[in-house]
């Protein structure tokens, strides 16, 4: 399982959405998370706006996510074993 976040320097949401990225990381140590600056990849087709988190390639949320319903997004395509 994979959480993207994109972001953009200067973007005054974006520390906020850095933040969340860093809790699903450390509450769910086996999913791979990725901050991503969209002024330094390339090739971004789905993301039109920061912060964006994608999870597992699907746009989950535009903008800064209330952490509770990004858990529950996680949740629901962990595996039981799997949950923290």
């Amino acid at each position: 399982m994979r959480l993207d976040v994109y972001v953009e320097t200067g973007c005054r949401f974006c520390e906020r959405a850095m933040e969340i990225a860093q809790e699903m990381g450390d509450a769910y140590p086996r999913m791979s998370v990725r901050v991503i600056d969209v002024a330094e990849a390339s090739a971004i087709s789905d993301v039109f706006a920061v912060p964006t988190f994608v999870l597992d390639d699907k746009v989950i949320s535009i903008g800064n996510p209330d952490p509770s319903d990004l858990r529950r997004a996680i949740e629901s395509l962990l595996s039981p074993e799997a949950l923290p």
